[in-house]
Formats: structure tokens, sequence, C-alpha cells
């Protein structure tokens, strides 16, 4: 990945296809590992499996991707890069509805109420969308997993992650939240925590709990009436 917005620093780690044909077999060698994914788990992939399943030869897979690792991490690239775009419209859809509102608005009652009242349907809306798609679900998780034991697909985790934050803060920085980054931690952290609740069937799609759950965080960064907040001091010795 080259681009900015939550594409930049990861790179694909197999060989590079330069012909056009080439591309092509390369990306059917990709999406075949995801949906070996969905179907075995991470478990799955092998070069035999990866090959009969993008119905390339073998020598194709072995040409790009000498290391199964890197078959893994330029999967895990390349399903980042098919999905970014729906936490980019969920940063999209809060920018709009922040420029929506004058600053002397941002700070009453009346408007951030009104603004917490629509970052949680936004916020809802891309949970529900998200624990919808099963597959890609599946394939996050599984990815996730493997990442604790795969220190190269660790280090492609953690860039995913950081600009997947990245795209919160600067939410939070819009907002002149005393600590973004906190900020971005909780919205993230409860977005992943209710998408598996959801698709593990711990919560129904459409149950209440959902919703006052979203709603609880929202109003708790972003209450009704504005305070003026400093970080917490950082604790010392040891526990």
């Amino acid at each position: 990945m080259t681009e900015d917005n939550g594409k930049s620093e990861l790179v694909y780690q197999g060989r590079r296809a330069q012909r056009a044909d080439s591309r092509q077999r390369r990306k059917a060698i990709l999406e075949a590992t995801l949906r070996l994914i969905v179907k075995e788990g991470i478990r799955g992939i092998r070069h035999r499996a990866v090959a009969r399943e993008a119905s390339v030869p073998l020598a194709a897979t072995t040409y790009y991707f000498k290391d199964l690792n890197d078959l893994i991490s330029d999967a895990f690239t390349y399903f980042v890069e098919q999905n970014i775009e729906v936490t980019r419209q969920l940063q999209t859809d809060s920018f709009t509805a922040v420029h929506q509102l004058s600053p002397q608005e941002r700070e009453s009652h009346s408007g951030r109420r009104q603004l917490s009242q629509q970052l949680t349907r936004f916020v809802l809306l891309h949970i529900r969308g998200q624990a919808s798609n099963r597959d890609n679900r599946l394939i996050e998780l599984a990815f996730r997993n493997e990442a604790l034991r795969n220190e190269q697909l660790t280090r492609a985790m953690r860039l995913a992650n950081q600009s997947t934050q990245k795209l919160i803060i600067e939410f939070f920085e819009l907002m002149n939240m005393a600590d973004p980054q906190a900020a971005a931690q909780i919205v993230h952290g409860t977005i992943l925590n209710l998408e598996y609740q959801v698709l593990s069937g711990a919560i129904a799609l459409e149950s209440p709990l959902l919703e006052r759950t979203v709603t609880m965080m929202i109003r708790g960064l972003i209450p009704a009436n504005q305070a003026t907040t400093t970080p917490a001091p950082a604790l010392t010795g040891n526990f």
C-alpha cells in the first residue's frame, strides 16, 4: 500500500507482478487464500490448496510466494485494501456531522446532543454492516489470532490497527478532545468487541443492548454538557 488515509506503510512482501495478466493471477491467488481462510482458517493455507482454489498451477503460487508467511501477510494486506473504505466512510460521515455545526453549536448542549445522536447512528450502522458480512469478520478474526504467533503478520496487523485508529483520532482532534488517542482506543475496541458479540450470537443484530452500549460510549466521550478536561496523570509504581 502506498496511499495515505489508512493504507500507508503496509506493503506487499511477495514477488511483484508486472504484466496485467500476472497481476490478475496474483490477485486470484490472494482471493483464493481469503476464501480458504473462511472455509478452514489459517491452517488451511498451503500452496497446493491455494493453487487448487485459485485454479492456477502450483508453480504460480510458489513463484509469487516462496514463503507461506509472505502469502498470509499479503493476503491480509489485500484484505485491508479492500475494506479500508468502510472505516473511511464512518470517518467521513462523522466529519460531515461536525462540520454541519458552527464552533458555537459544538459547545452548546443542543449541538452536542445532536452530534451524539448522529454519531451513535453512524457507529450502529457501521457495526451492523460489518457484522452482517460474516465471511469478512471470520477472515479478520483468523488474521488477528494468527498475528499472535506470526511476527511478520503481527507487524502488518499493528500498522493496520494504527491506520484505522488514526482515522478515529483525527475526528477527536477536530473535537478538541484532551486525549484523542485514548478515545480512539475506546471506540475501536468497543466496535471490534460488539462485532464479535454479534457474530458469535451473544448479541442480536437489532438488540437494544447493542444500541444502549454504543449510546453510552458516545455520550461518555462527547457529553452533552461540555467541560474542560485534562488527561489523567500517569500511574507510577510497580503492580
